[in-house]
């Protein structure tokens, strides 16, 4: 007979990727991606704590970021999506924030949510690099303003029609 290895419980994870890596249980909502991609540009996703919502966003930026198109079959494997993937698998680059790393206390709040913004943004130019000129990518790393780099990167983006998709978790730290 053969041993099967126990699924742990993704308590208090909420990353797709690592659920995923770490054979965790995982609901499959994968089924809800195409709905969702017939549904208005700008989603909303409000459940009460510990529904899963940052998981579902972090597996939706896994599903559409064209940086881990290579990795697809590994991180879908045995969900509903791997057979029924939509047009839009793996097409945009992601820019993805999750405001409860920015928080550090009201008397430093603009700068912590800049200094956190910027960071992710300066991720998001590096991941994507190879998409954008040196020039642009040193105009975006050396910005200190993060309205002004994701002023920059939706700009330069559309400019080269490159599909953008804006995920952001925990909105209301």
């Amino acid at each position: 007979m053969e041993k099967k290895e126990v699924k742990g419980i993704p308590y208090g994870v909420a990353s797709f990727e690592q659920v995923q890596r770490e054979n965790r249980y995982y609901v499959d909502k994968t089924m809800y991606l195409p709905l969702l991609e017939e549904a208005n540009n700008y989603l909303f996703l409000i459940r009460p704590r510990r529904f899963g919502k940052s998981v579902f966003v972090s597996m939706m930026q896994a599903y559409y970021d064209i940086a881990k198109s290579d990795r697809f079959d590994t991180l879908f494997d045995g969900l509903w999506i791997k057979e029924h993937p939509t047009p839009l698998k793996n097409a945009f680059q992601v820019i993805y924030f999750d405001f409860s790393q920015a928080g550090a206390g009201m008397e430093r709040l603009e700068y912590t949510f800049n200094d956190y913004c910027c960071k992710v943004l300066d991720r998001f130019i590096e991941r994507y690099r190879s998409y954008y000129s040196e020039d642009f990518f040193q105009e975006v790393k050396s910005a200190s303003d993060a309205a002004n780099k994701l002023r920059s990167i939706n700009t330069k983006a559309h400019e080269l029609g490159y599909p953008l998709y804006l995920i952001i978790d925990e909105y209301d730290n």
